[in-house]
């Protein structure tokens, strides 16, 4: 298990633009404060919506693409570095007209209208790197 230790930074509530790309509504906003460490959380609608899940076995990404209009019932995630640039990982559960959800890595979105409230973590910033035995790009233990 790898565990740091953090502070607490700087706060921030945000409207992210309509008919902007989410994740990069998100990364812009960690550019512009220098937020190398943090996470995140969004509600609102999407547009449209590309939702990603990984395959265990085969150790690949799969992609579900979404052309309606879905409530962002849940998103939320972090903020790191991998290969010495920022990334941001965000997981989103979505809900059609029928309240039918789904949910999964969110590649990208279509903002229609969200709130964003991302919180700045204040040390060490973790690196993702290629772990092994997963295929991932995970945080690195050193």
């Amino acid at each position: 298990m790898l565990i740091r230790d953090f502070r607490q930074g700087r706060g921030f509530l945000a409207r992210l633009d309509h008919g902007a790309d989410i994740i990069g509504q998100i990364t812009d906003l960690a550019k512009e404060k220098e937020i190398e460490t943090g996470f995140f959380s969004v509600i609102g609608a999407l547009s449209r919506a590309e939702l990603g899940y990984y395959d265990q076995v085969s150790q690949k990404y799969g992609s579900i693409q979404i052309f309606d209009p879905m409530e962002l019932v849940c998103c939320s995630g972090n903020i790191s570095l991998r290969n010495k640039q920022l990334f941001v990982h965000a997981h989103a559960v979505l809900s059609d007209r029928k309240g039918m959800v789904r949910g999964g890595h969110l590649n990208a979105g279509i903002v229609f209208a969200a709130e964003l409230y991302m919180q700045e973590l204040l040390g060490l910033p973790p690196e993702r790197v290629l772990d092994q035995v997963t295929g991932l790009n995970l945080w690195s233990e050193e």
